[in-house]
């Protein structure tokens, strides 16, 4: 909770999550999966001309996504997202936009089946950090699920009609901390 108390939100969506967050039962919410409520991070990792987004291939929703992942038990939410962004990408080098998260989102995730075990509906409640990283050198091997995404075409690549809008606004937030 000590992550939700702390956030500082940066638009009303935010707010009412938050606040919303804050008045449910903490043993609700965890790092643990099983918790119907759990913490996840992502990354959003723009290249240093804010043109292209570094994404990955997302198989259970069929879309290009931000890298990210569940916050493992005792891990800090920087570190996860930054482990998660590795795992996901291969990515060496990336520069931070700022210390904190750029967004809270509570999303509700469908129930599903993931590696071959059916998986409850539950709420990710994610906090996104933005980056900045060179596209030339930054991937230790180019597959198919992972590129640099033009941001002019993320809607190509982007099947979630629901993440556009989320997306565009974390594009929007990096671009006016990078070009401060």
């Amino acid at each position: 909770m000590e992550w939700i108390e702390s956030y500082e939100p940066k638009n009303e969506k935010e707010a009412e999550d938050r606040a919303h967050l804050l008045l449910l039962d903490p043993s609700l919410i965890a790092t643990d999966r099983s918790a119907p409520y759990h913490y996840t991070t992502s990354s959003m990792v723009m290249d240093f001309e804010a043109d292209k987004l570094l994404m990955i291939y997302h198989p259970i929703y069929k879309s290009f996504s931000w890298p990210g992942g569940h916050v493992e038990e005792g891990e800090d939410l920087f570190y996860s997202a930054l482990r998660e962004l590795y795992e996901e990408t291969g990515i060496l080098y990336v520069k931070p936009l700022s210390e904190g998260p750029l967004a809270l989102e509570l999303m509700p995730v469908s129930a599903h089946i993931r590696k071959g075990e059916a998986v409850d509906s539950h709420f990710h409640i994610n906090f996104c950090y933005g980056f900045v990283g060179h596209e030339d050198d930054t991937l230790l091997e180019v597959k198919d699920n992972r590129k640099w995404v033009p941001i002019r075409e993320l809607d190509t690549f982007v099947s979630e009609a629901h993440m556009l809008p989320i997306y565009e606004d974390l594009i929007e937030r990096m671009r006016g901390i990078y070009e401060k």
